[in-house]
């Protein structure tokens, strides 16, 4: 598994302005699903005259990766530079999040 040579496919939700991401090595082998959610500003037409300005952010949870935790930095920033070239560059901040241990440690597996 190569995460400098990572490829998205990305798809619309049921949600406004949320995407699931499926990203796989050069040779289509899987690395990850995650979803991106994109924070736009409200127009400033509708805000007081005094509110701060903000830029547009995107949030990247985390939902699963087969890859060792010491690869992490490497993911995040190969795939911060996949999400803003499919964004245009037009989002200058990305936030990651990961579930949390307890959860996944704590998650009844059941088969159907």
């Amino acid at each position: 598994m190569e995460i400098m040579n990572m490829k998205l496919k990305m798809m619309s939700t049921l949600w406004e302005n949320t995407y699931r991401v499926a990203i796989e090595d050069g040779q289509g082998g899987y690395i990850g699903t995650c979803r991106a959610v994109v924070n736009v500003p409200i127009d400033p037409s509708e805000l007081p005259p005094n509110a701060p300005t903000v830029e547009p952010q995107l949030f990247v949870l985390v939902e699963d990766f087969s890859f060792d935790v010491s690869k992490i930095i490497n993911f995040e920033a190969t795939l911060s530079d996949l999400l803003r070239e499919k964004f245009r560059y037009q989002i200058p901040h990305i936030f990651f999040f990961y579930p949390s241990p307890h959860d996944v440690l704590n998650q009844e597996i059941t088969q159907s």
